[in-house]
């Protein structure tokens, strides 16, 4: 005995049209949640406060991978680390000496900005009754900074996941809506 189904075929390149399209909504849905979990984060550094150079800020994607979409905060080679480090914190360092001198270079424009150093009258102050020029004193004082966070570590100060936590919910919902306009 044997059975045909007319139209069987077409059914099958109709269900992978359709499957390939739910697909590609889906991507388009999860790069859309994503840049708007990156916005949030972004912001989130701004009320943190922790978004000094904007080094961080600039570093935020939503990029196509492998796998499908990843968003994120993705630095240079030099910078590695330092969105963990503001997420999660760090710890004291491990090492017996510290990594102050190249912590402490990269500290000091960190020290002008945030401590406003740079136009300070009791810096001015400070820096002339140690004996020193005001470039000297920023240097001083960006090394002790660098020491303590050696000795010390750094507190977190989460900015992604509570951007992601928020959109949690509303990924789900996108993603479907994004499936079913591609669909129709």
């Amino acid at each position: 005995m044997e059975l045909e189904i007319e139209g069987l075929r077409n059914l099958r390149v109709d269900f992978a049209r359709a499957s390939a399209r739910a697909g590609d909504g889906v991507m388009k849905g999860l790069q859309d949640v994503g840049l708007e979990i990156v916005a949030e984060a972004k912001l989130n550094l701004e009320r943190n406060g922790t978004n000094n150079r904007r080094t961080l800020s600039g570093s935020g994607k939503v990029q196509k991978d492998k796998d499908g979409v990843d968003a994120g905060f993705f630095s240079k080679d030099s910078e590695a680390g330092y969105a963990a480090a503001v997420e999660y914190g760090r710890g004291p360092s491990k090492k017996r000496s510290p990594d102050g001198i190249t912590l402490a270079t990269s500290l000091k424009d960190w020290v002008r900005r945030k401590l406003g150093f740079k136009h300070s009258k009791d810096a001015k102050k400070s820096a002339k009754s140690a004996g020193m020029n005001m470039e000297e004193y920023i240097e001083s004082v960006a090394y002790l900074i660098a020491r303590k966070i050696h000795r010390k570590g750094t507190k977190a100060q989460p900015f992604f996941n509570p951007a992601v936590k928020k959109f949690e919910e509303k990924v789900s919902n996108i993603v479907s809506e994004y499936v079913d306009k591609s669909l129709k």
